[in-house]
């Protein structure tokens, strides 16, 4: 026999899941917003299917919509995460992108201004030199003429009489002080080039430590968005089986419990025809599906509360019985009360009671173990409940009431319709 997920059993909430699930989910999260706002153009949240998987719940259940106010919370934060996420990422992505650009340039003008540092360098030398046979010219004059003024040779800046330099330019080579103009009019050019070089490797490097700055924070994030992603996702298991099924009267745990007691029952006794639906329309009856008095069922299936039915003394409506179980179940030494969400009298709970959870208990306030013992008692007074007769019986068998049987068949047809029946052969 095959066992049905414990509902108690959680799936584990990795970090590598988390970020799986952020890379499979985000691209359908982002498409359905509005580029403009960032906020979402549609007003429909995702399906269960479309989010966090859960091995624990019946397949079929993925495809239907949900509703709660617990449930759309839970949505819209690991939403808001993932779409973070996916921002993060894009924002990180880019940056990496630009400083890889950035480094690229800073590498082309530090070459530049290796270059030029290297031909400034070239040219100081060059102008050294040339000044050095210059003022030996200068000096050779001084001693074949008597005179010569060497600060004509000091700079071309220096304010010298025209005359003078006429003079020594008709002796001394004039080219060579046309190579020395040209020179320090090189050397000007390259201190101007040097200083744009300077100033755009120092701004590139400012760019530089500006992105590795942002790309830190980004990978910080990520990692705390890493933990969100994860919480988010744990919170939106547990809210998933308290929401409730659109359209419908009852819960993702309670629809689960019945679409178990299914699986189990055609296992065990596969001639019963047995199908959730026809639970599901005394779980509405005896209790709302446990919901009954304000009651919620918690994610692993039992009441928030005991439900204790009217105690059952023989008063008008009702029938006498005697306490069977000590007050074990009902809290009442006196009478029985019937007890759960399926509304078992102690006596027959304590015949006819199965554990469906694998917890080792058979509980009457958990709707798990509480609809497989239904099923399973429904199976044993219909035989083959494919047939509305059989079926009619069944529930006859349960509580002796046609008013109670036309209640129950009314709400499981309704039901019925709920989940379209799987293709033959899948």
């Amino acid at each position: 026999m095959s066992t049905v997920p414990s509902p108690t059993r959680r799936a584990s909430a990795s970090t590598a899941f988390a970020f799986a699930l952020a890379v499979a989910l985000v691209t359908g999260l982002l498409a359905a917003r509005d580029p403009a706002s960032g906020r979402d153009a549609a007003a429909e949240l995702p399906t269960i299917g479309s989010l966090v998987p859960d091995d624990t719940l019946d397949s079929r259940i993925i495809a239907l919509e949900l509703e709660g106010a617990e449930w759309v919370a839970a949505v819209e934060h690991l939403d808001r995460a993932l779409f973070d996420r996916a921002e993060t990422l894009r924002r990180l992505a880019s940056s990496r992108i630009r400083l890889d650009e950035v480094r690229e340039k800073l590498l082309g003008v530090d070459q530049l201004l290796d270059s030029a540092r290297f031909t400034a360098g070239t040219v100081d030398a060059d102008i050294a030199a040339l000044e050095t046979v210059l003022r030996e010219r200068a000096l050779a004059l001084f001693l074949n003429h008597g005179e010569a003024d060497s600060s004509a040779l000091g700079s071309a800046t220096d304010a010298v009489d025209e005359a003078r330099i006429s003079q020594l330019a008709s002796e001394v080579n004039e080219s060579q002080f046309a190579t020395r103009r040209s020179l320090l009019e090189q050397r000007a050019n390259l201190e101007t080039q040097l200083s744009a070089f300077s100033g755009r490797a120092l701004e590139l490097r400012t760019v530089t430590t500006s992105l590795r700055s942002a790309i830190a924070v980004d990978e910080y994030s990520l990692i705390e968005l890493a933990s969100e992603i994860e919480a988010a996702t744990d919170v939106v298991r547990r809210a998933r089986r308290n929401a409730q099924i659109g359209g419908m009267d009852f819960s993702v745990v309670a629809l689960d419990a019945y679409l178990a007691a299914e699986v189990l029952l055609a296992e065990q006794l596969p001639d019963c025809g047995l199908e959730w639906w026809m639970i599901a329309g005394i779980g509405r009856v005896e209790s709302r599906h446990g919901e009954i008095g304000g009651r919620s069922i918690r994610a692993d299936g039992r009441t928030d509360s005991p439900i204790i039915g009217v105690v059952l003394d023989g008063g008008p409506g009702v029938r006498a019985v005697v306490d069977t179980d000590g007050g074990s179940l009902d809290n009442d030494v006196d009478w029985d009360r019937a007890v759960g969400p399926m509304q078992f009298i102690p006596e027959t709970w304590r015949i006819r009671s199965r554990d469906a959870n694998g917890d080792g208990i058979k509980d009457p306030h958990n709707i798990y173990d509480a609809a497989f013992t239904t099923g399973r008692y429904l199976c044993q007074l219909g035989g083959d409940l494919s047939r509305p007769t059989a079926l009619r019986r069944a529930y006859y068998g349960y509580n002796t009431s046609l008013s109670y049987v036309d209640s129950v068949s009314g709400h499981a047809n309704r039901y019925s319709e709920l989940i379209p029946e799987p293709e033959s052969g899948s």
